[in-house]
C-alpha cells in the first residue's frame, strides 16, 4: 500500500469535551523504538492510521478511497508537510517538493510541474509507451525469471525519456538507473517513521558529526540530479544549433522557460531528478 499522504498537527491531546477523536495507530510514545513499515501498519489498523509522539500528531493515509475522501472535504487543510529534519533538511536540503513546506519555494516548485503532472500530458508520449510496452512483453517472454528486473528497466526507460528525454536504449544495469534506485533506497529510509533521532530531538542537527552519512547521501543525489539536468541543457543547446531533433521532456519545458518559474539550477535538479525517481519506482512496483 502506497502511502499517498501525511498529514501534520500539533494538537491539544488532553481529555475533555473539546478533545478531538483520532484514528486508530500504534501506541503513543515519546520515541519509537522501532521503525514502523506504512504497509505493514495500515494493514493493520486500517487506511488512515495515527503516529504519536508527544505532542506530535501524524495521521498517515494509505489507501486511494481515504485520501480522495479526506482531499475533497478538507482539501485547504492539506497544503502543508509535517516538518522533516532529517529527510527534508539533512538529506534533501529542503528542495523536495514531497516534503516542502507551504510557501514561496513551494508555490514555485508546484507551478512548474504542474502542466507535466495533467493527464494530457500523457499523450504525446503514447508511441513511446506503446513500443517499451511491446518490448517489456518481449523481455518477459524471453527471461520470465527476471521480471522484476525487467519492469524496472522498462519503468526507467519511460520515465528517462519523459522526464529527460532520453531516447537511447536503457538497460536496468545502467549506471545512473542504479543510481537512481540507490537514491530512491536512501529516502524510504530516512523517510521511515523512528529512524532518526533528530526528528525528536532537533538540537542533535547542530552537534558536530551528526548525521555524516545524511550529507554524503545529499552530495550523492545532488550530483545525480545535476549530472541528468546538465546533459538535457546540452541537448536544449543543441536544438538551438540545429543539430538535435530530441523530443518533448519535462526539463526541455524547464530549461526553455526558465522566466516562467524563477527556479535555481540545483531546485530545478532537484525537482526533475525526484519526479523520475519517484515515477520510476511507481511504475517498478506497479
Amino acid at each position: 500500500v502506497a502511502v499517498l499522504a501525511v498529514l501534520y498537527k500539533k494538537i491539544s491531546l488532553m481529555n475533555g469535551k473539546n478533545a478531538i477523536s483520532f484514528p486508530p495507530g500504534p501506541p503513543a510514545r515519546w520515541f519509537w523504538s522501532k521503525r514502523f513499515v506504512f504497509c505493514q501498519v495500515v494493514r493493520e489498523y486500517g487506511p488512515v492510521v495515527l503516529f504519536r509522539q508527544g505532542s506530535q500528531v501524524i495521521i498517515v493515509i494509505g489507501s486511494v478511497e481515504a485520501i480522495t475522501t479526506i482531499m475533497e472535504a478538507e482539501g485547504r487543510s492539506l497544503v502543508d508537510r509535517p516538518p522533516s529534519i532529517a529527510a527534508g533538511e539533512m538529506l534533501s536540503n529542503e528542495m523536495r517538493i514531497v516534503l516542502a513546506r507551504s510557501g514561496e519555494r513551494f508555490r514555485r516548485l508546484s507551478k512548474a510541474v504542474h502542466t507535466h503532472i495533467q493527464p494530457k500530458a500523457a499523450e504525446v508520449h503514447k508511441d513511446m509507451q506503446h513500443d517499451n510496452a511491446r518490448r517489456f512483453v518481449l523481455d518477459i517472454l524471453n527471461d520470465p525469471k527476471n521480471h522484476h528486473k525487467r519492469t524496472a528497466r522498462y519503468s526507467a526507460s519511460v520515465i528517462l525519456r519523459v522526464t529527460y528525454g532520453k531516447s537511447t536504449p536503457t538497460a536496468y544495469t545502467d549506471p545512473e538507473v542504479v543510481w537512481t534506485y540507490e537514491v530512491l533506497d536512501h529516502f524510504e529510509l530516512v523517510m521511515r517513521p523512528g529512524s532518526y533521532l533528530v526528528d525528536r530531538v532537533p538540537l542533535l542537527l547542530y552537534l558536530p558529526g551528526y548525521g555524516k552519512h545524511l550529507a554524503e547521501w545529499h552530495n550523492e543525489e545532488l550530483s545525480l540530479y545535476r549530472h541528468q539536468l546538465g546533459r538535457r541543457t546540452l541537448f536544449v543547446f543543441s536544438l538551438y544549433l540545429g543539430t538535435n531533433k530530441s523530443g518533448p521532456a519535462f526539463t526541455r519545458t524547464l530549461l526553455e522557460h526558465t522566466e516562467d518559474h524563477p527556479l535555481a539550477t540545483d531546485e530545478m535538479s532537484y525537482l526533475a531528478g525526484m519526479l523520475f525517481g519517484e515515477e520510476a519506482d511507481t511504475a517498478s512496483d506497479a
